[in-house]
């Protein structure tokens, strides 16, 4: 018996060892790690594997939601998200979070709501303001905006975003000089941000600087080289500036590149036609033309200058009829819109 005890005792210590180890090697720390790591589907799975088992931790469904939400599955994290509070309905975290998540889903005036209660809770971030600022930008409430904006940047002065949203919302204003400073300030925290230098171009636009508007547009498509997912933003205006700065020749190749990246945009196809058409080659432009008719049929404007253009190639039974189109589409025969 003394044997079977001495021979018994290893296994009884292992068993107490394991039974008082951590969690680490549990869905739920497993979970968290990958969370912390950016291995976000993995976290998604670890937490419910960790939420379906038996005495989960308490915030196993919070952690689930941000997981969730960091892969872009909205709805199920909007899901996650609800249920964490019915379990914790005074969880201010999740409350945050939810906000978030409806403003990602389009939801604004349920985000704001959303947002108002969890600021009851815990007083908000400047992050937190910054949402709710963009929610005021989708119901098209800029002065809002503005407001919350200037209450993240008084938080946080060092927000690159936010100085990008308040130029945003500048541009909207037609304060094009206040756009600009802020564009600026931005690109001084974050000089490689292809948006926001975009963005500094068309404000130069506006400003009649079409010099510092092209080195602009040049510096974002230079930022955005190597990026996965390019922008045909930067080269589509840069191209259109230059044709309209009589550089026709030299707006053709950054309006071949922004077709190539954006094949279903119909503006690229119209500012590459403009472009071919001023520099004499009515053939290729042509085809470009009627590429953007057909993306975008129920616009006069492109069914005009098709109709124009295809007088230009002598091709005028395709003209009457694209022209005749056009003033149908303007609602009068009579009409003669600007090309």
């Amino acid at each position: 018996m003394i044997r079977s005890l001495a021979a018994l005792l290893p296994l009884a210590v292992a068993a107490v060892a394991s039974a008082q180890q951590p969690p680490s090697a549990g869905p739920y720390q497993q979970g968290r790690e990958a969370l912390r790591a950016g291995h976000y589907e993995q976290a998604a799975e670890l937490l419910r594997s960790a939420a379906a088992g038996p005495n989960p931790p308490p915030d196993t469904l919070f952690l689930e939601a941000r997981a969730l939400l960091n892969s872009n599955h909205l709805p199920e994290a909007e899901q996650t998200a609800r249920q964490s509070l019915a379990t914790s309905p005074g969880d201010a975290r999740a409350l945050y979070l939810l906000g978030y998540v409806l403003f990602r889903e389009g939801s604004p005036k349920d985000s704001l709501a959303t947002y108002t209660r969890a600021a009851a809770l815990r007083t908000p971030t400047a992050e937190d303001l910054h949402t709710v600022a963009l929610d005021y930008v989708l119901l098209d409430s800029y002065p809002d905006a503005r407001r919350w904006l200037d209450r993240a940047l008084a938080m946080d002065p060092r927000n690159a975003q936010t100085l990008y949203d308040l130029g945003r919302v500048d541009m909207h204003d037609g304060d094009f000089n206040a756009a600009r400073r802020h564009f600026e300030a931005s690109l001084a925290l974050n000089p490689q941000a292809p948006r926001t230098l975009d963005n500094l171009g068309l404000t130069f636009e506006a400003l009649n600087r079409p010099a510092d508007a092209i080195a602009s547009y040049t510096r974002a498509i230079a930022a955005q080289q190597g990026s996965p997912h390019p922008s045909e933003q930067p080269l589509l205006n840069l191209g259109a500036l230059l044709t309209t700065e009589n550089r026709a020749a030299d707006a053709i190749d950054p309006l071949r590149s922004s077709v190539r990246i954006a094949p279903t945009c119909a503006r690229c196809h119209e500012e590459l036609a403009r472009a071919l058409a001023a520099a004499g080659q009515l053939p290729p432009a042509l085809e470009q033309l009627r590429e953007a008719v057909a993306l975008d049929p129920q616009n006069p404007r492109l069914h005009f200058q098709l109709g124009q253009l295809c007088r230009r190639s002598g091709l005028n039974a395709e003209a009457d009829a694209e022209l005749k189109r056009s003033s149908a589409l303007y609602g009068t025969k009579s009409s003669t819109p600007n090309p």
